[in-house]
């Protein structure tokens, strides 16, 4: 099941609970996550645009799912790569791009102002 993020300040909460988390499960993509939720808010509209988080037993995972325009990703963490996956539609579309610290700050702008 999925959650809605209506607001900038449950994305915040969201944000930071992920980079938390990575920071001790999968310390390789920690520091690229807050750059690249930046650009990705900064394409956003809220009154249009949606920001749905998987839900499991209450809780909010660390797989998200953003629609923008009308064109709808996933974001969530390859265990095998150690990367953030970027995929269209699912977590099972095909992949667009993979994240991890090395990725450039113009890399992240690139790929999200492809989208």
């Amino acid at each position: 099941m999925a959650r809605r993020l209506t607001t900038n300040n449950q994305i915040n909460t969201f944000i930071n609970r992920v980079i938390g988390e990575a920071n001790h499960h999968a310390p390789g993509v920690a520091q690229v996550i807050l750059p690249l939720s930046q650009a990705v808010r900064a394409r956003l509209n809220l009154a249009q645009d949606r920001v749905e988080v998987y839900e499991r037993l209450g809780q909010m995972a660390r797989t998200c799912w953003v629609t923008l325009g009308g064109k709808k990703y996933a974001f969530s963490y390859n265990y095998k790569a150690k990367k953030i996956d970027l995929r269209n539609r699912s977590i099972q579309g095909s992949l667009i791009y993979q994240f991890d610290n090395q990725t450039t700050a113009p890399s992240i702008r690139r790929v999200v102002a492809g989208l």
